[in-house]
């Protein structure tokens, strides 16, 4: 029997993601995806109260990076307001959308 053995990072950004702080939380997710010591990452959205089109477009390059990097990115513990921007936005079929009880269970 063989084992796989995974290594989730979480990066969690807090506050608004709008175009005043998305450089950061862009880098650090970036820098997550790209570690070596990580196979999946979970954004943990629990203290994030709004996303502006910024923040949108900087989780769409951590869907692409992740695709490139063969790693799973999901966010978890998303809000209901902010849920429904990224419905609208349609991100929620680009990124899975968990909650943080689901991605322990994992």
């Amino acid at each position: 029997m063989s084992s796989i053995e995974t290594s989730v990072k979480v990066v969690r950004p807090v506050g608004a993601l709008t175009s005043a702080n998305v450089d950061a939380f862009k880098e650090e997710m970036l820098d997550a995806i790209t570690s070596a010591n990580a196979s999946e990452v979970a954004i943990d959205m629990a203290a994030v109260d709004s996303v502006d089109n910024s923040g949108l477009v900087a989780l769409l390059a951590g869907c692409d990076t992740a695709k490139r990097h063969r790693k799973r990115l999901s966010l978890c513990d998303v809000a209901p307001p902010v849920r429904i921007v990224f419905e609208l936005a349609q991100l929620d079929r680009a990124v899975a959308m968990v909650d943080s009880q689901t991605l322990q269970a994992a």
